[in-house]
């Protein structure tokens, strides 16, 4: 056995002997994350991790990620950082597959105004495009729960750039 996989042992067996019921929680979430990037399910362990699901359309993208206490803050509702992380996957997945063959994009700024917090079961951002140019794309994006109530907006810009191998 490696040393790392030793070490994990170890650590998991420490985790556990003291875990409260919200850290084996925490803890299966993240597991079955990696074992779905292990698997194929994801391809980025950020996705993996968040449990993350996409559906990009033309002109329209929809970005989900369920509410547990991994994306808690310190008042148990979503982090901010999440709510922005999901809406810059919602729109950069909607313009990196607006872009030629061969190309991608990067986030160059992004805007996030935070209208509400939720306790309620997943968060949803719904991206779509402002303005399609060859080297820029300015993106909008709606983040709600599953009830529909509005948490925040979301603007973007983001450059096109040839993908590197």
């Amino acid at each position: 056995m490696s040393t790392a996989k030793g070490q994990i042992e170890q650590l998991l067996g420490a985790i556990l002997q003291e875990s409260t019921e919200e850290d084996e929680e925490v803890l299966f979430h993240l597991l079955n994350g990696l074992r779905d990037k292990q698997q194929g399910i994801h391809r980025r362990y950020i996705n993996a991790a968040l449990h993350m699901v996409g559906k990009f359309e033309p002109e329209v993208s929809e970005v989900r990620i369920p509410i547990t206490p991994v994306i808690h803050n310190t008042i148990k509702v979503p982090h901010g950082g999440i709510i922005a992380t999901i809406a810059d996957a919602a729109m950069g997945g909607l313009a990196s597959r607006s872009v030629p063959e061969g190309y991608n994009v990067v986030t160059t700024n992004m805007n996030v105004s935070y209208i509400a917090t939720t306790k309620n079961k997943e968060l949803i951002a719904r991206g779509r495009f402002v303005h399609k140019g060859r080297q820029t794309l300015v993106m909008e994006c709606d983040i709600e729960d599953e009830t529909g109530r509005k948490l925040a907006i979301a603007t973007g810009s983001f450059f096109v750039i040839q993908r590197r191998l």
